[in-house]
This record gives C-alpha cells, sequence and structure tokens, in this order.
C-alpha cells in the first residue's frame, strides 16, 4: 500500500527525501526535520517542493497522527534519547503507520588490527568517538518497547573486506583527518590506529566489517 505521507526525521540536507520522491507519487506529502537550519537551508535550494522544517532534539513540531510513515536514517546512533525520539515519532504516526529506522552497529564494527587486544580497545574508542549510541541497533527492541512499539521485521546487510580497504578506506582517511579533533584519541592512538590500518591496506593484509540494520517498527 503506497503511503500518503512521509517525514524523515534528521534529514540532513534531504538525500533520502529526494530520493523518495524519484519513486512515490507526486501525491503523497514529503516532510523533513533537522535540528540544523543550515543543513534545512541547502535543503531547500536543492528541492524547495519538499516541506523542510526545523525542530528541537527529540521534539516533533507536527500535530498528532500526521504521517504513514516516519523514516530515521544514521539518525538514531547520534541522539541523546532514543526512546524520546522513538516516542515523539510513534505521536506523529498515524493509527498502523510504519517508522523505518536504518543505522550502522557501531559498536560492532572491528578494523582488525593486528593486535587482538589493542584491536578491541581500539574499536571500542572509535565506535565512541563516531556515535553518541554505539549500540544503538542492539538496544532498539529495549528502547522501542519502552516507547511503546514493537518490532514488526528487521534485516541486516554486513558490508566487510578482506585483502584491501576500497570500500573502507574512504572512512580511514575521514578518521585520520578527524582523529586530532576528537579528544577520546590520544595522538598516540590516532597514529597507531591510521598507520596499522593504512598499512595493512597497502600490505594487502586488511579487513574491516560492519552490519546496518533496518528495523520496521509499529
Amino acid at each position: 500500500m503506497q503511503p500518503s505521507s512521509v517525514l524523515e526525521v534528521g534529514c540532513g540536507t534531504g538525500v533520502v527525501l529526494r530520493r523518495m520522491k524519484d519513486v512515490l507519487p507526486e501525491t503523497v506529502r514529503l516532510a523533513g526535520a533537522d535540528v540544523s537550519e543550515c543543513l534545512l537551508e541547502k535543503a531547500r535550494e536543492k528541492d524547495p517542493s519538499i516541506e523542510w522544517k526545523k525542530v528541537e532534539a527529540e521534539r516533533l513540531s507536527f500535530a498528532n497522527a500526521s504521517f504513514d510513515i516516519v523514516v530515521m536514517h544514521t539518525l538514531l546512533s547520534h541522539v541523546d534519547d532514543p526512546v524520546a525520539l522513538l516516542a515523539e515519532a510513534k505521536r506523529v504516526l498515524v493509527p498502523g503507520g510504519t517508522i523505518v529506522v536504518f543505522d550502522a552497529d557501531h559498536a560492532g564494527t572491528t578494523y582488525g588490527l593486528a593486535d587482538a587486544g589493542e584491536r578491541r580497545r581500539i574499536d571500542h574508542l572509535l565506535s565512541s568517538a563516531i556515535a553518541v549510541q554505539a549500540d544503538v541497533c542492539s538496544q532498539l527492541p529495549r528502547y522501542a518497547a519502552q516507547a511503546g512499539l514493537s518490532i514488526q521485521s528487521h534485516s541486516a546487510e554486513v558490508i566487510s573486506e578482506c585483502g584491501r580497504g576500497d570500500y573502507w578506506l574512504s572512512s580511514v582517511k575521514a578518521f585520520l583527518a578527524m582523529f586530532p579533533k576528537v579528544p577520546i584519541l590520544s595522538e598516540e592512538d590516532a597514529a597507531y590506529c591510521g598507520n596499522e590500518m593504512l598499512r595493512s591496506h597497502e600490505e594487502g593484509t586488511f579487513f574491516a566489517s560492519g552490519t546496518f540494520y533496518t528495523y520496521f517498527l509499529q
């Protein structure tokens, strides 16, 4: 059944909504909400026909039962209170509507450093630096229940590389640029981690794996 209205929470510059616009009928109401006015301005420039609205964290300024579908794309891992945001999404959802949550299991992502102890330690530091809720995917069943929601179905996709990091190398390079600005990592840890990942990529011994989950809640 086609939805008549879709809200994306944490829409950023509107990449997901613009893609949805390409595949949904023109009659579907599309709305995007974000805490960043700067990102919303860019979204409006790219497509002024979509409804863009600035909101406060974990508070959605929409009426009750306004949308058939609420989408959260790589959002819940970056908010302070996932339960509160899920409850707000439920409030603006029509009865029988669906909340779609897509996110990365940051807590389970590993970059396969050679030393087992250092691998576990660095993986934890990296996930803590990247996400506020690194374990949100494994905790989502609890969060959903606390928000009065139930999981209807879910799927998982693993992205892994062995030997070379052609996909993950962009993440490695981004981490290297980010390390000096992230106080959770010491300069020594940053240098060790970055050098090990780049070296393993060049030597053909690289390994990285991460799982991405999609949940359908009602």
